[in-house]
């Protein structure tokens, strides 16, 4: 059976289902257990490209593991995007994503 793509064909407007979105949480943790969300990006059309954002910020933290914030752990992790709750969101398109790692630590600090 061929697809949509290799058979020529439009692909359908609605397939029934809202079209998913991801983004990327940098959260500090404490060794208790407790901790907060310092920087949300979002939103993300595909998956690969949250993957992407975490990883590039996760190396970026890999530096500065522990003068980031001293006595937490800092990591970046892809997750679901919650449309009701954008505006918590940082847009990524365009931006630089150490840049806005560094405002959010620069947040933390003052």
């Amino acid at each position: 059976m061929l697809t949509h793509a290799a058979a020529n064909l439009p692909f359908p407007d609605d397939i029934g289902m809202n079209p998913a979105h991801y983004g990327v949480h940098v959260e500090a943790q404490h060794s208790d257990g407790t901790g907060h969300t310092l920087l949300r990006l979002g939103p993300c059309t595909q998956t690969w490209l949250a993957c992407h954002d975490a990883d590039r910020l996760s190396t970026e933290l890999e530096g500065e593991a522990v003068t980031a914030i001293p006595g937490f752990t800092v990591t970046a992790k892809d997750a679901p995007f919650d449309v009701s709750d954008h505006e918590s969101c940082t847009d990524p398109h365009g931006a630089d994503a150490a840049a806005l790692l560094a405002d959010a630590f620069a947040g933390v600090s003052a």
